[in-house]
C-alpha cells in the first residue's frame, strides 16, 4: 500500500508543518510506503513566481482594455484591480529576487529585508486580485465564501471565479497525483484557512479519475466530529475522516484496504457505509513516548520562505491546562496531556540538526507543562 500525504494551503510558509512529518515517521517505521509534499510550499512558491505573476498581470491588463461587460465592481475591486494593472508588472519583475533575499542572509539587512517582504506581500495582493474578495496573505486565506457552513464549503469548491486554488491545484498538482497512483490520499486540516484549498484538492482528485481512497484529518476535523456526520453532502468530496490522533488510525485503514476489510475494524474513523454516515470507536493515542521522531524526507526543506532553515519539534501533546472554552484542544480535541522527557527531545533535536544543519527549531506544543 502506499499512501501520499498532502498538507494543503494556507499557512505559514516559514517551515514544514509536524503533521505530515509525524505521521510519516510512523508509517516508514511500519513499513508503509509514504510520499509527503507541502502543498502550502508548493503554492506561496507557484504564485510568488516570475512565471505566474506576468500573465496574470497581462490578462488583467488586457480586461481592463476591452472593458468587458461584467458585473459592477465595487470601489474596493476597482481600486485593486487598478493598482494591479499599473503596479503589477514591476511587482512581477521584482519578485524572484525577492524570494531570494528572504531566504539568504540579506534579509537580516534592514532595507534589503524589508523590501523583500513589501514585495512578497505585494506580490500575493496581485495573485489575489482576480479571485475577489478572495485573499491569500502570509498568514491564511480569507474566502469568499463562509467557512462555517457545508452548503458554503461545496459552493466554494466548485466556484472557480473566486476559488484561487482551483486552476493552481488542477493545472500543477492533479496531474502529478494521477500519475502517482497512491493507494490512499491524507489531506491534513488543521487550520481553518485550509478548509477551502482541503476541500477542493479531495474534490479534484475524485474528479480526476484517481481510485484513491481519500482521508482527511487534521485539528479540524476533531473539532467538526459531531457535525460531519449529520452532512452527508460533504462525504461526496472525500472517503472518509480520521479524529483525533491519526497514526494507529491511518495504519489501520491502510490494513483494511490492503485486506479488504470492513471499515468498522478502524478506530477513530468516520465514512459512508449503505448510504449512511458511521462513526467508529474512539482508540486511545499511541503513547509520545513510542513515537518516533518527525521524518522531514520528501520536504524542500531549503525552500522555505526564511532566512535559515527552521525545524518544529514537540515536547508534548495535548494541553496540561485543558479548560479556555475557546480552544480546539479545550474541545477535547486532546482528552489527555503527554510528557516527552528533556533527554528525548533533546536528542530528538540533536539528530535533526545533525542530519539537516539546522540551528532553529520551533515548539509546536499547545501549552508547554512549568516543570519540563
Amino acid at each position: 500500500m502506499k499512501i501520499l500525504l498532502l498538507f494543503p494551503p494556507c499557512w505559514h510558509p516559514i517551515m514544514p508543518h509536524l503533521a505530515a512529518p509525524s505521521l510519516t515517521a510512523y508509517l516508514r517505521a511500519k513499513g508503509i510506503q509514504v510520499i509527503q509534499r507541502d502543498l502550502n510550499l508548493e503554492l506561496y512558491d507557484e504564485v510568488l513566481s516570475r512565471h505566474h505573476l506576468t500573465p496574470l498581470v497581462h490578462r488583467l491588463q488586457r480586461e481592463e482594455r476591452l472593458q468587458k461587460s461584467a458585473p459592477i465592481r465595487s470601489s474596493a475591486q476597482q481600486e485593486l484591480l487598478s493598482w494591479a494593472t499599473a503596479s503589477g508588472s514591476q511587482v512581477a519583475s521584482q519578485i524572484e529576487q525577492a524570494k531570494e533575499t528572504i531566504r539568504s542572509s540579506r534579509f537580516y539587512e534592514v532595507a534589503a529585508g524589508l523590501n523583500a517582504l513589501l514585495t512578497l506581500t505585494q506580490g500575493l495582493t496581485l495573485a489575489s486580485a482576480p479571485y475577489f474578495p478572495s485573499r491569500l496573505h502570509f498568514t491564511g486565506y480569507d474566502s469568499a465564501y463562509p467557512i462555517d457552513a457545508s452548503a458554503a464549503i461545496l459552493a466554494a469548491v466548485h466556484d472557480r471565479q473566486h476559488n484561487l486554488f482551483y486552476d493552481i491545484l488542477n493545472r500543477i498538482v492533479i496531474p502529478q497525483i494521477v500519475r502517482e497512483r497512491p493507494d490512499v490520499v491524507g489531506i491534513s486540516l488543521t487550520s481553518a484557512s485550509q478548509i477551502i484549498a482541503a476541500f477542493t484538492l479531495a474534490y479534484l482528485i475524485k474528479e480526476a479519475g484517481s481510485r484513491a481512497h481519500i482521508t482527511l484529518g487534521g485539528k479540524m476535523i476533531t473539532c467538526w466530529r459531531e457535525l460531519l456526520p449529520a452532512r452527508p453532502q460533504l462525504f461526496s468530496l472525500f472517503d472518509s475522516a480520521v479524529i483525533y490522533a491519526g497514526e494507529v488510525p491511518l495504519l489501520r485503514l491502510l490494513e483494511a484496504l490492503d485486506s479488504r476489510k470492513p471499515l468498522s475494524s478502524v478506530p477513530n474513523l468516520i465514512y459512508r457505509h449503505d448510504d449512511k454516515i458511521r462513526r467508529n470507536e474512539v482508540a486511545a493515542p499511541e503513547p509520545v513516548s513510542s513515537l518516533p521522531p518527525p521524518d522531514f524526507h520528501g520536504l524542500p526543506l531549503r525552500h522555505y520562505l526564511a532566512p535559515e532553515m527552521v525545524l518544529p519539534v514537540s515536547a508534548s501533546r495535548g494541553c496540561y491546562w485543558h479548560r479556555c472554552a475557546f480552544c480546539n484542544v479545550g474541545y477535547r480535541e486532546s482528552a489527555t496531556y503527554e510528557e516527552k522527557r528533556a533527554e528525548v527531545v533533546q536528542q530528538e533535536m540533536s539528530a535533526l540538526a545533525q542530519e539537516w544543519g539546522a540551528r532553529h527549531f520551533f515548539f509546536s506544543d499547545e501549552a508547554v507543562s512549568p516543570r519540563i
